[in-house]
């Protein structure tokens, strides 16, 4: 059976790099859900590759999809219902703790999580590696800090890796686990 593998951390947590090293090493067995935003695309992004780039109003009251938010700086998210059902690959998708709360209780069961923990020096790091603006940082600081604690899994199989790991590791246990 195929699994929805989410992978939960931190911002620069490295989550969308085990997806693309996953991606890029077993494309027979790994797929990435591409999801939607309303943000602009950044350099190097491309649309329906990093993410579907759409206008705002596709995400108003879009049935079609789930776990949608829209942040401090005005930017929709969401993913497509039809994409978390794997049928030839596992699915890999990043999500935040209370997305895969959701998941679950919308019925979702082939869920395994990846949970990538970061110090917040290396967090920083990264981030402004990437180009992010003090601004952002500061805000997704504060937005990790309140999502991070008091989420109960609850029965969905959990692996947990640091961001300090070699990816050969992380990709090892991913492995193991589908």
């Amino acid at each position: 059976m195929k699994k929805l593998i989410v992978v939960i951390g931190e911002s620069g947590s490295g989550k969308t790099t085990l997806i693309a090293e996953l991606t890029k090493r077993y494309p027979e067995q790994f797929r990435k859900v591409v999801t939607c935003t309303s943000r602009p695309m950044r350099v190097g992004e491309m649309d329906g590759e990093d993410y579907h780039f759409l206008p705002e109003v596709y995400f108003a009251d879009n049935s079609d999809l789930v776990l949608t938010k829209k942040t401090e700086e005005g930017f929709c998210y969401g993913t497509r219902k039809s994409d978390l059902f794997p049928t030839t690959h596992h699915m890999l998708l990043t999500s935040k703790l209370t997305g895969v709360n959701k998941l679950v209780d919308m019925g979702y069961k082939s869920i395994i999580v990846v949970r990538i923990f970061i110090s917040e020096r290396l967090k920083v790091e990264r981030m402004r590696q990437r180009g992010d603006s003090e601004g952002m940082i500061s805000n997704r600081l504060h937005v990790d800090a309140e999502t991070a604690a008091g989420i109960d899994l609850g029965l969905v199989p959990v692996i947990y890796l640091h961001a300090n790991q070699k990816i050969e590791e992380k990709m090892e246990m991913v492995l193991q686990a589908c």
